[in-house]
């Protein structure tokens, strides 16, 4: 691999001035990723029993960035829970009408029947 020199550091600052700001920002949080990594593996070497804690800031950090996302992602599935389940409640309702519907034609057959036969009787 080739060494750098000035000059080539020079051009490529020149080049970064037009640079938008999500370049910058990923710069910076694939640097804080880094140091992350480096501090966990540190921690998990010489006193493990951080590690809960350390994971427990990790996640305070990365939630607000991840939970937005998440969201996008989950608001989907869960309409679909939310469709599926209200189509369901509205089957089974229909389900226990036509049942009660049944039983209560069942039962004036046998009312009907018990006054034909107590007629006769």
């Amino acid at each position: 691999m080739a060494k750098a020199t000035k000059d080539d550091h020079k051009h490529a600052a020149s080049e970064g001035n037009g640079a938008d700001d999500g370049e910058a920002i990923n710069s910076a949080t694939g640097s804080a990723l880094v140091t992350t990594i480096a501090a966990g593996i540190a921690v998990a070497v010489f006193a493990p029993e951080l590690l809960a804690g350390m994971a427990v800031g990790v996640a305070a950090v990365a939630a607000p960035k991840i939970l937005p996302t998440l969201g996008n992602l989950v608001a989907p599935f869960a309409r679909t829970l939310v469709r599926a389940g209200y189509k369901t409640a509205l089957k089974t309702k229909e389900i226990a009408a036509e049942a009660t519907e049944q039983i209560q034609d069942i039962v004036a057959e046998v009312k009907a029947e018990d006054k034909t036969d107590h007629a006769s009787a």
